[in-house]
This record gives structure tokens, sequence and C-alpha cells, in this order.
């Protein structure tokens, strides 16, 4: 990962130090997208300007990333709170994301927050949590034929329950997407 240095003018065009050329908000999200750090300064002042850049190239790109009402409990909220949300929980959802997007269906401890009881001691009945699509709860199911061939009688292990999910909800995503 490098570092690509790019200097924004008074006239407001990007200039890319490193290739000698005037680049695009596209350009800086393609360099960011294939692994390089970006640094954005002004000429005339030296300021670091990355985050205006940045949040420019997020809503240039996906203009209908967030609703509305986002974007005004951000503005609403204590700084406090903004900073702390984006500092702590949100780079923990996203890995938790990532990770159900892996395959990795267990939920991390969030930092400065107590452990999450599991969810099977959870004290009310969620109908959501006894549903077969609920990818924190082991179900039971019975072996596969090809499996009882060849483990005998073992159950399926909870990787492969996992994994059968994972396919049915792409398999209805799918559906839903091409019925739009």
């Amino acid at each position: 990962m490098k570092e690509i240095l790019i200097k924004k003018y008074d006239n407001r065009r990007l200039y890319c130090v490193e290739e000698a050329r005037y680049v695009s908000l596209t350009e800086i999200r393609d360099f960011l997208q294939r692994g390089d750090k970006v640094k954005v300064v002004e000429k005339s002042t030296g300021k670091d300007i990355t985050k205006y850049i940045l949040m420019q190239v997020l809503l240039e790109e996906r203009y209908d990333l967030l609703p509305t009402y986002f974007y005004q409990m951000i503005l609403q909220s204590p700084p406090e709170a903004i900073d702390s949300f984006f500092k702590k929980f949100f780079p923990w959802m996203m890995d938790v994301y990532k990770g159900f997007q892996e395959g990795n269906f267990s939920m991390p401890t969030m930092p400065g927050m107590p452990q999450m009881p599991q969810m099977t001691q959870m004290p009310f009945q969620n109908p959501w949590m006894q549903s077969p699509f609920n990818p924190f709860m082991q179900q039971p199911q019975s072996p596969k034929p090809e499996q009882q061939k060849e483990a005998g009688p073992a159950k399926e292990s909870g990787d492969d329950a996992m994994a059968e999910i994972l396919k049915r909800l792409r398999e209805l995503e799918a559906k839903v997407k091409s019925s739009s």
C-alpha cells in the first residue's frame, strides 16, 4: 500500500503528484479501491483536507448510500457521540458484517461493552430466534444421505448448516432482485 499525495488547487482541481496530472474524484476512488492510501492537501496552505475530499468521493459515487434521516441524526447528535460511533461501534460492526460475509457467525465483543449473553439464554421468546434462517442458532438437522454413507450417523456440522442457510439467503436475494 502506497500513499498518493494529491494537491487541491485554488481553482478546485486535484493534482496527483505521483502521476503528474490532474485527477477526478472517480480516479481517487479507484486509487482507494486498489488499496492505496490517499492524502489530499491544499496547495496554497498545506492544510490536510483528506476527510473532506473522501466525503466528496463517497457522496459522488454513492449518492443514495445513506438515508436522509441518518445525515440528520449525525448533524443533531453531540460530537462525542458521533466520535464514539465512528471510532468504536462502526469499525466493530463492519468487522462483524465482513465476518458474516465470509461465513464466520461469531459475535465478537464490542470494545468498551460487556460480553453479550449467548442467544440461547435470552429470557424472551423471539420467533425469529427459532427460525431456520437465524445464523446465531444451531438447528438440529438430520444428516444428508451421502453423509450417512461416508460418516455413518454423524450429524451435519454447524459450518455446513450455515453454508446451506447462506446459500438459501442468496437464492432469496436473487429472486427479490430479479422481481424488482
